[in-house]
């Protein structure tokens, strides 16, 4: 194995190493969820594109009801209704329109009166109070008038996202798809879930590892454990059989230095080229990081559970931001808890205190085969080791692409 690295020259060396995804022009529907903008995105139309009722009601002048009240209605003639897919049209004196939510506000008129407030008899409208200028009225552009810049890159296309920009009467974007995924994990001894029998060893770090792509929104593919033969794994790493190709492939499993594991053989033999393999941390310091003979990434995480988790969530997605154009993820500096270890930073598990908000309580052990404490865990925290002394940075536990 090379020489340990940093974990911050770890980084550089990803963020060096990988390219940019080419953007792609992407139609703004339900299959755009998880697309990262590579532009900005600015409003199509004016939102709303006229003014508009509010709620459920009459179309009315304002000024015709200045002198209402509950001795003295004000009385108007009851003019067509207006539903919500009507056209513009003009109100007439001394009339009010019934009007639904969403209808455009007739010419002459700047107000509706509440459905709820107003009292219809012998088919005209009776109201006893007055009611302000563009009372209950959406105005046109109030939103977003046309042309206004409303998402900018590095965007995810979230529900909510896509639903404003179809407001905003936008229909097509520039946009990346994230990385789509390929896992697998390594091990004579391991056997899926579905085939495990009796006290088998049970590969849980595919699916584990399967399960925060997927809650990530990242397409993910989970192949079934692979034995310790090297010509398998060979040809396993270097097919691009399945359809559509993964743009990414992770391991777990096979990369620290015993006579079994043979990720680090595999990728030499195919020709990859090998980044770094090794970082001054803990746990997860055989990481291995390669590109294979086509330029896809590769990563080869460590079996031990945590070890593979601290590699996904620090290391694998930084290249899944660094390929679809978001920042690099900062955490947010805190008060050391604990003492660094010299050369070496740690990923720790920690539970943020319940009455202090500023308090951090680290699990108690942070053993890389213990998961039990990542279960309980809410946070991660890095302590690097500096000239200065150690630097503590909190991170959320289950990160967010954005």
């Amino acid at each position: 194995m090379d020489d340990k690295i940093s974990v911050a020259e770890a980084l550089d060396r990803i963020d060096r190493h990988l390219l940019l995804s080419p953007p792609e022009r992407l139609a703004v529907d339900a299959d755009a969820q998880g697309h990262i903008l590579s532009a900005p995105v600015a409003a199509a139309a004016d939102t709303p594109r006229f003014d508009c009722s509010a709620m459920d009601g009459f179309a009315i002048s304002s000024g015709a009801t200045r002198d209402a009240r509950a001795a003295a209605p004000a009385i108007f003639a009851l003019a067509e209704d207006i539903p919500a897919a009507a056209t513009a049209r003009r109100l007439q004196p001394g009339s009010a329109a019934p009007i639904s939510t969403g209808a455009p506000i007739p010419a002459d008129a700047d107000g509706v009166a509440a459905k709820e407030r107003c009292l219809v008899i012998d088919g005209a409208l009776h109201l006893s109070e007055p009611i302000t200028p563009w009372c209950n009225v959406r105005r046109r552009g109030e939103d977003a008038p046309a042309g206004k810049r409303v998402a900018e890159a590095g965007h995810v296309l979230s529900p909510e996202l896509i639903g404003a920009l179809l407001g905003y009467g936008v229909t097509h974007v520039e946009a990346r798809r994230p990385a789509r995924i390929d896992v697998l994990a390594t091990g004579s001894e391991l056997v899926s879930p579905a085939d495990a029998v009796g006290s088998a060893r049970m590969d849980s770090n595919g699916p584990m590892i399967g399960a925060m792509c997927r809650s990530l929104g990242l397409e993910c593919r989970v192949s079934a454990p692979m034995p310790d033969d090297l010509t398998l794994l060979c040809r396993q790493i270097a097919s691009r059989e399945e359809f559509p190709p993964a743009d990414m492939l992770v391991s777990t499993g096979g990369v620290s230095v015993g006579k079994h594991d043979l990720v680090r053989e595999a990728l030499d033999r195919i020709g990859a080229r090998i980044i770094f393999h090794g970082i001054a941390m803990r746990p997860g310091k055989p990481i291995l990081f390669a590109l294979l003979p086509d330029g896809r990434p590769f990563f080869g995480l460590p079996g031990n559970p945590v070890a593979a988790l601290v590699g996904f969530r620090f290391f694998v997605l930084a290249a899944v931001r660094r390929m679809i154009g978001l920042p690099r993820e900062e955490g947010c500096l805190i008060a050391t808890p604990t003492a660094a270890r010299g050369g070496t930073t740690l990923f720790l598990r920690a539970r943020r205190g319940r009455t202090n908000r500023g308090s951090i309580k680290l699990l108690d052990d942070q053993r890389s085969h213990v998961m039990g404490s990542v279960v309980a865990a809410d946070c991660w925290l890095r302590i690097d080791d500096t000239q200065n002394g150690p630097v503590a940075a909190l991170f959320e536990q289950a990160p967010k692409l954005r």
